[in-house]
């Protein structure tokens, strides 16, 4: 075996990387005007009203529907709530913001639904949501190519499409979305449409984990993985949730003590945001500008890989569960991935953008190969690594970043 290269087992993060992040921002009080500012700093590296643009791979969320009576405004000019970006206007069959948001799905700005809507009303015995509501939903996202794997429960006890934490405590039995004895079931097609991860609405003032997800079987049986999100930080005396999630807080979500410690521990973090939840006109104040800069650099300098909410989801089942074995031959080593040992949503052998970022410590990068089954990852996407400090590895290279100015208007979408 002499001068054969030894392959040591995997790296939890992708090189050179020691913790994973992303910014799982809520669609409330969205606006076309504020979605673009938000991601031309956040996602481009071009000059910006809100200083250069950061370069980050950040993906958004958003609703199909807006059957919102609350009193308030959602942006400058007193701009009402009915102009919130939703695919449709209102909770009818004609699109209001339908284009653009098909055209973030497609370039990487949108990889979340918020539900199917924004529901939430004054009186939370009321709500517009419908099956019909919903099957129409599916079926228009379904036919434009628009694969959303992300869900995230939103608002008052109006929001009855809601599914994730039904049956936790007596409080969420309001959410009917997977009860199949309801009006309001209609996770028989959103779960086969495609969702995978489900945040259940439920709080969390932990900044990191070891992993963010864990099986979730919904009342009509059906699995899914729920996720953990960073929601507030802590808990009153009284029990009452001391959210975190604005624009004006994300400075303490993102503290240096909280990012060194995603490091230190080698943890993922989904923090939770509402980005363009104020009325604000910059959308972001100069507080949340400067921790997304410092955020930014730990990325930069190769520190916290910070990515949208699906990939990060997606490589933290892979990393947990996927299943390989080492063979050599002719001076090499191949490391075989035979397959995602998913315990959810089950075994099977992985596609390429399954296993992007797996990284493999070996004394020799260059005389190790990776291939799925017996079949070589190609060489385009193989990286070589040097030693991180521990030794060299050999990587499935993570996605390129994409900083593509996407920003657009629409006649009409405020």
């Amino acid at each position: 075996m002499t001068g054969v290269p030894i392959v040591y087992g995997m790296r939890k993060f992708p090189y050179p990387y020691q913790a994973m992040l992303a910014i799982s921002s809520d669609a409330d009080s969205q606006t076309l005007r504020k979605f673009n500012l938000v991601h031309e700093f956040m996602n481009t590296t071009q000059m910006t009203p809100l200083g250069r643009g950061l370069g980050l791979d950040f993906s958004d969320s958003f609703f199909m529907y807006n059957g919102n009576n609350e009193p308030g405004y959602v942006d400058i000019n007193h701009e009402p709530m009915s102009d919130e970006l939703t695919y449709f206007r209102g909770v009818s069959n004609q699109p209001y913001a339908a284009s653009v948001i098909n055209d973030y799905i497609h370039d990487g700005w949108i990889d979340t639904m918020h539900t199917y809507g924004d529901f939430s009303e004054v009186n939370q015995n009321k709500t517009l949501f419908t099956r019909k509501l919903a099957k129409q939903a599916i079926q228009t996202l379904d036919a434009n190519g628009d694969n959303i794997t992300v869900w995230t429960d939103h608002g008052n006890k109006s929001n009855v499409d809601n599914f994730g934490a039904y049956g936790e405590t007596p409080f969420y039995s309001y959410q009917q979305g997977a009860n199949p004895w309801s009006q309001y079931y209609h996770t028989n097609w959103t779960i086969p449409y495609g969702v995978k991860f489900v945040w259940a609405d439920m709080s969390s003032s932990q900044v990191g984990m070891k992993s963010v997800i864990y099986p979730l079987q919904l009342p009509d049986g059906r699995h899914v993985w729920g996720f953990w999100r960073y929601t507030n930080s802590g808990y009153s005396k009284k029990h009452g949730v001391l959210w975190n999630w604005t624009p004006y807080q994300i400075s303490n979500q993102l503290s240096t003590s909280n990012l060194d410690n995603l490091e230190r521990f080698h943890e993922y973090s989904v923090v939770a945001q509402h980005l363009d939840g104020t009325t604000y006109p910059g959308a972001l104040p100069q507080s949340a500008v400067h921790a997304l800069d410092m955020l930014a650099t730990q990325y930069h300098d190769g520190r916290i890989l910070v990515t949208r909410t699906s990939r990060l989801l997606q490589y933290n089942v892979t990393q947990q569960y996927v299943s390989y074995y080492v063979t050599y031959a002719g001076g090499k080593a191949y490391i075989h991935i035979r397959d995602i040992a998913d315990p959810v949503l089950g075994k099977h052998v992985p596609n390429l953008n399954e296993i992007r970022g797996l990284t493999f410590y070996t004394t020799n990068p260059a005389k190790t190969v990776i291939e799925i089954g017996d079949k070589p990852v190609p060489s385009n996407l193989i990286q070589d690594n040097k030693s991180d400090g521990i030794r060299p590895s050999i990587a499935v290279k993570w996605y390129p970043t994409n900083t593509t100015n996407y920003a657009r208007t629409v006649p009409g979408v405020v």
